[in-house]
């Protein structure tokens, strides 16, 4: 095999993220439900005899990325002489909190892994990829996931697999500048993944979708265990972001987006059924949109693939389904 093309690498959204502390080495433990939505980078991998590793085609992204620095992290572990040209697409924003880095690198350790021959076991490979960043385990793992620790402890849970309407306000944010704005003074209360488990139910027994319902997402009676960010005329997603409060103090454009989103939704017959969510430390926001919401957004031709026309100059949209797992969960069997 010499290549492979148009490996996907799918964006995430953060149902909610808690910072419950942080670590001597100074990471900060947190806890979060992870989603892959259908937003993808697309990357071609080369093989080369040569040992050669380089990044080809014309973009604005540094020639050491985190692709490059995934497949150098793999030929040193393994001690492999095969080489590559990588080829990445980008589609999904810089700096969004949709992990889209994250994303590359981890089809990077995939992809290679086939095209190497090295049949790494899916553990070694997600170690790998957690000294690349926190986020990048959680792609390999495959699977959506209640994810704790520095976000590397993960547990497979089942999510219905929803539209998502996700906004980037054309500006990105620095997630090292975001978790600096925490106080982590007062103690926070852990969540547990029953608590998720039970709203979820509720939700997906009122309408949510991807369970096979279509009729729109009725409010559930979920109790304000955690402390909510609701929306105006909006019920609360389970939890919260920790980090939003500070990313729109850093950024007023993510508190702007938000409220877009909120009018765009709230024009429309069914209205905003739950709040607009920053995900992951920003600075792109999501929310859930009913099927029906859906047909009109792409009749209109605002938001499938960019966002209306009256709104500023260099935000980014899409409508986006929420996804099972990740599209190449199945490369790896162990």
């Amino acid at each position: 095999m010499r290549a492979l093309f148009n490996l996907p690498a799918p964006a995430k959204i953060n149902w909610f993220l808690h910072i419950t502390g942080r670590r001597p080495d100074g990471y900060h433990t947190l806890q979060t439900v992870f989603q892959f939505i259908d937003w993808n980078d697309t990357i071609d991998l080369i093989r080369r005899d040569d040992g050669v590793i380089r990044r080809i085609g014309a973009d604005d992204l540094p020639q050491d990325d985190l692709c490059v620095r995934a497949a150098r992290l793999l030929q040193e572990f393994t001690g492999c002489r095969s080489g590559v040209d990588i080829h990445l697409r980008k589609s999904i924003p810089q700096q969004a909190g949709l992990g889209g880095g994250s994303s590359d690198a981890a089809t990077v350790l995939l992809g290679l892994n086939l095209l190497w021959r090295l049949d790494l076991p899916r553990a070694d490979l997600m170690s790998l990829g957690l000294q690349l960043g926190a986020d990048v385990p959680i792609f390999i793992f495959g699977r959506n996931a209640w994810a704790e620790g520095v976000g590397e402890k993960l547990q497979a849970i089942r999510l219905p697999t929803p539209w998502f309407a996700v906004v980037h306000p054309g500006r990105g944010l620095s997630t090292g500048a975001v978790f600096s704005t925490l106080d982590l003074t007062t103690p926070r209360p852990e969540a547990k993944i029953a608590g998720f488990a039970e709203w979820l139910g509720k939700f997906c027994e009122s309408g949510g979708q991807g369970q096979g319902a279509e009729r729109g997402m009725n409010v559930p009676d979920v109790p304000d265990e955690l402390g909510f960010f609701p929306a105006k005329g909006a019920s609360p997603l389970w939890g919260r972001n920790d980090l939003q409060p500070g990313a729109v103090a850093l950024e007023p454009e993510v508190a702007r987006a938000m409220e877009a989103v909120r009018a765009e939704l709230d024009r429309r017959p069914s209205g905003l059924r739950f709040e607009v969510r920053m995900t992951g430390s920003g600075s792109a926001v999501f929310a859930l949109v009913d099927a029906s919401v859906v047909q009109g957004l792409q009749d209109e031709g605002g938001l499938p693939a960019g966002v209306p026309a009256s709104w500023p100059a260099g935000w980014r949209g899409r409508l986006c389904k929420g996804l099972r797992e990740h599209p190449l969960q199945h490369w790896i069997q162990a």
